[in-house]
């Protein structure tokens, strides 16, 4: 299967090249690579891998604001296996009805736990960053219907940043 992983520079989210390193999946230079060029990359991939920051109408392009993927791609990730891992990738999955692995709100640093009052400790949300980041890189690489056992059997961990990531870990087979 060949997998494109779409990971935005962003110092915040480094830890989720754990779940690409060593594996030999193309990792464009997202920061400068031109919209067609991205949308090729999609074309000629089976499975993408769309990592970082994001909110319900798609991932966000690394430190700024505008989007890397949103809606004018969706045409081109139907046809494909998608793992979105950024913050409320479950609205835009959903709303767009793509397949794959994806996550809801999904707490990475402490600014976050605070806005969702969940009780944590720096130490935590960062053993929480590798742990979730390792249980993806797991989970990609089983059959779909297992893939959110998986990361939810590896996700595991004391404290209630772990129980509020966990609830947020989704699959979907849906195809439009």
């Amino acid at each position: 299967m060949r997998s494109l992983v779409i990971h935005p520079d962003d110092a915040s989210t480094a830890f989720l090249a754990i779940i690409y390193e060593g594996k030999g999946w193309t990792v464009p230079d997202v920061q400068n690579i031109s919209k067609n060029a991205l949308k090729k990359l999609i074309i000629d991939h089976d499975r993408i891998i769309m990592l970082g920051h994001g909110t319900a109408s798609g991932l966000i392009n690394g430190y700024g604001t505008a989007f890397k993927i949103d809606s004018s791609y969706v045409y081109l990730l139907r046809d494909k296996i998608c793992v979105c891992v950024w913050c409320n990738s479950d609205e835009f999955v959903e709303k767009y009805k793509l397949k794959g692995f994806y996550t809801g709100m999904i707490i990475s640093e402490e600014i976050e736990a605070n806005l969702f009052c969940v009780n944590t400790k720096t130490n935590e949300i960062a053993t929480s960053n590798v742990l979730i980041a390792e249980a993806v890189g797991k989970a990609v690489e089983v059959e779909a219907e297992d893939m959110v056992k998986v990361a939810k059997d590896i996700y595991v961990g004391e404290g209630e940043v772990f129980e509020f990531n966990r609830q947020r870990i989704y699959h979907t087979d849906l195809v439009v």
